[in-house]
């Protein structure tokens, strides 16, 4: 089993569907990381299932950072165009969370 933490941006808005009698909310987001003067990004595709697949559906958004928390592997596909073997990493979500929002000061008026 491989259980991954990952912070990253939605990338797009997320799309619910059930299966069988269950609720399954499906979204990617992607993981940027810089290493010397590159910059590397990871997509992850993530499942949120069962009751709170409608709350994930609900609070993402495209372009949102969330923390997912959960169990990963890693699935190998053929690439219409070239034929070659390809490779995505999929996460079934256990738990994912919004960053804090900023308190506003109240005495402290923008104008």
């Amino acid at each position: 089993m491989l259980s991954i933490t990952a912070v990253g941006n939605v990338c797009y808005d997320p799309e619910t569907r059930q299966v069988g009698n269950l609720d399954v909310c499906n979204f990617t987001i992607l993981v940027n990381k810089k290493r010397k003067d590159e910059e590397f990004t990871t997509p992850i595709k993530c499942a949120v299932w069962g009751p709170r697949a409608k709350f994930a559906y609900d609070l993402l958004k495209k372009g949102q950072q969330v923390t997912v928390t959960g169990q990963a592997h890693l699935e190998s596909y053929s690439s219409n165009k070239t034929g070659e073997t390809r490779y995505q990493l999929n996460m079934e979500v256990n738990d994912f969370r919004l960053p804090p929002k900023p308190k506003v000061d109240a005495d402290a008026m923008p104008f």
